[in-house]
């Protein structure tokens, strides 16, 4: 057994450990897309882990697995680690889950993104709030219940994936259908992105990412009427998408969505193309559409939705319309009354006060858990900050690293019950 003041002494004292940890994993360059050294990012980890006693397997995502989801991108690796470690007595099994890929670090940067640096308590680099930190956090959590020889009951295990940042179908996606990650060996699984020490994230909004192509036919510009404007025929389109767009605003959702402005159902129209030169009558224009969905909604109501607009303007116009996805993620949310996110909330109380429960406003990999997986103890609790997911000079402040490595070790203790107090 131990107590809460025993744990928050155990992780201060590993702090430059985990400093010495983050700054390492940042440095690593795991640029998503493409997918970059991600098995040199598999190693490093793996070396870590063994070294505290895990067992580590390092799993390599199938070439046809890869090119089912990112054609493109099967020249590089795609390994995601799955790290256990068995107390041996019977208890629960608590999985810790994080992505080691991060976007594209981009321009006007004042620091090197992946030369990271600590100043003023803020660790700089790509990936420090999203979400490396989180990754560091769970180690340092069971860092620090090793270190004061805690009986662990159970199983603690920590996995790391990749392509969260393009879907995650390779990732926990993978590990979800290859039972590496399932109801029957996973009884509570924190998914450790950012949303700060402070809140406990019950799920997500849904995405549906897809384009419409309008077929006409080609004519010199000075003879239009010998063919058919695909791009006027998608501006009607157009027109039906602004009309839905108010519809789906109508929608809204009671769950706790951040930012409160987020609380509806969307559309956005985002890319066009169409045209080969001034004088002549495009035969194509391609649209590519962001449709948000709220908690209640489902991928396949909004598919239908899209086809019957669709199906509008091809009455309307006598243009060919076609559909094409991208990719789609269901909406998935669990109860602020699970087990899982009441432990965590009576842990983070006395750092925070009273926590925050709030829903993502964009899908991540907690849906494959929730609902492939079937797994309902699955909450999303990290240390990074979401106003830094992205952005240049991405930092996250070690104390919150250490916050939630001192909530998730309580968390820990508690589930295994072996928290004494």
């Amino acid at each position: 057994m131990a107590t809460r003041d025993e744990i928050s002494a155990a992780v201060e004292s590993r702090r430059s450990a985990a400093v010495e940890f983050l700054t390492a994993f940042l440095a690593l360059e795991t640029e998503n897309p493409p997918g970059r050294n991600y098995r040199e990012c598999a190693a490093f980890l793996d070396r870590e882990l063994s070294a505290r006693g895990y067992d580590v397997s390092l799993l390599d995502v199938p070439e046809s697995v890869v090119e089912a989801h990112y054609p493109d991108r099967t020249d590089h690796d795609r390994v995601n680690v799955l790290a256990r470690m068995d107390s041996g007595r019977d208890g629960p099994d608590v999985h810790f889950t994080g992505h080691m890929d991060v976007v594209p670090a981009g321009e006007d940067w004042t620091r090197e993104p992946y030369e990271p640096t600590l100043e003023d308590g803020k660790m700089y680099g790509r990936g420090a709030s999203d979400m490396k930190s989180g990754i560091a956090a769970s180690v340092l959590a069971v860092d620090a219940l090793q270190a004061l020889d805690v009986p662990l009951t159970g199983t603690v295990t920590q996995s790391m994936t990749v392509d969260e940042e393009t879907g995650g179908f390779t990732g926990v996606g993978e590990l979800v259908r290859e039972g590496h990650l399932s109801s029957a060996n996973t009884d509570y699984c924190i998914y450790t992105e950012c949303f700060d020490s402070s809140r406990i994230c019950l799920g997500h909004r849904g995405v549906l990412k897809f384009r419409v192509v309008v077929h006409g036919e080609k004519a010199h510009g000075c003879m239009a009427h010998d063919g058919e404007n695909a791009l006027m025929a998608a501006t009607e389109f157009l027109t039906r998408i602004k009309a839905y767009e108010s519809e789906l605003h109508a929608r809204t959702t009671e769950e706790p969505v951040v930012p409160p402005e987020s609380r509806k159902a969307d559309i956005s129209a985002t890319m066009a193309d169409a045209g080969y030169s001034e004088n002549v009558v495009p035969d194509r224009c391609t649209l590519t559409f962001y449709r948000v969905l709220v908690p209640e909604e489902s991928v396949e109501s909004a598919r239908a939705e899209i086809q019957e607009l669709m199906a509008a303007t091809e009455a309307a116009t006598g243009a060919t319309v076609e559909y094409e996805e991208i990719m789609f993620a269901e909406p998935a949310i669990v109860s602020r009354e699970c087990e899982l996110a009441q432990s965590l909330a009576r842990e983070i109380e006395p750092f925070h006060g009273e926590p925050e429960f709030v829903v993502s406003p964009g899908s991540d990999d907690q849906r494959f858990i929730v609902n492939d997986a079937g797994i309902e103890e699955c909450v999303v609790y990290g240390p990074g900050l979401l106003e830094q997911a992205h952005v240049v000079d991405e930092y996250v402040p070690i104390e919150e690293v250490e916050t939630a490595a001192k909530v998730m070790a309580t968390a820990t203790a508690d589930l295994m019950g072996v928290l004494d107090g």
